[in-house]
């Protein structure tokens, strides 16, 4: 029964993340033409640069089964530096999804939690970017449904390192985690 519920919080979530700054939960356009402006506080500061190309380790990337009767889902990810000081990831493609955008959730004024684009995210050497449930996650639009067990690949495409593959294993709980019945 929980994880019922869990997947029923799951569908609502996703069918809430509209428009930028809209609340989780409440009724819009289901992101409309996907033409959001990404969340940014001015131009970016340059990453520093060790004379080293950034190497980027992807671990633990997953990818939610469908929920019923949608075409969006959610994908996460774990990545570090492997190699090199810095680096800032810059977009993301799944293969055969329209589109991936990067969103985040945060508290508003009112305790409300909304989501939203975000935009690049800084990689410092020694850190561990985290994709997850309830923070940052990548949006993907129209790919055909995907069902648990399944495999799918993907880039993300980092501002030094390039091109980074990454295969997200499709299924309802985050890798580890023990599901209760």
């Amino acid at each position: 029964m929980k994880q019922f519920a869990s997947l029923a919080a799951l569908a609502l979530a996703l069918t809430a993340c509209s428009g930028a700054d809209e609340p989780v939960g409440a009724a819009g356009d289901q992101h409309g033409d996907g033409l959001h402006a990404m969340a940014s506080d001015g131009p970016m500061a340059a990453l520093p640069d060790d004379g080293i190309t950034p190497v980027v380790e992807i671990s633990d990337a997953w990818i939610r089964p469908h929920p019923q009767g949608r075409d969006v889902t959610a994908a996460y990810f774990s990545a570090r530096l492997t190699d090199g000081q810095a680096d800032r990831l810059l977009s993301a493609r799944i293969d055969g999804a329209e589109r991936v955008e990067m969103h985040g959730h945060s508290m508003d004024e009112q305790g409300m939690m909304r989501m939203r684009p975000i935009g690049p995210q800084d990689l410092m050497g020694g850190d561990r970017m985290v994709f997850a449930p309830r923070g940052n996650h990548l949006m993907v639009h129209g790919l055909a449904p995907v069902f648990e067990g399944d495999q799918v690949t993907g880039v993300l495409v980092f501002e030094r390192a390039g091109e980074v593959p990454a295969e997200f294993s499709v299924q309802a709980m985050p890798p580890g985690s023990v599901s209760e019945d």
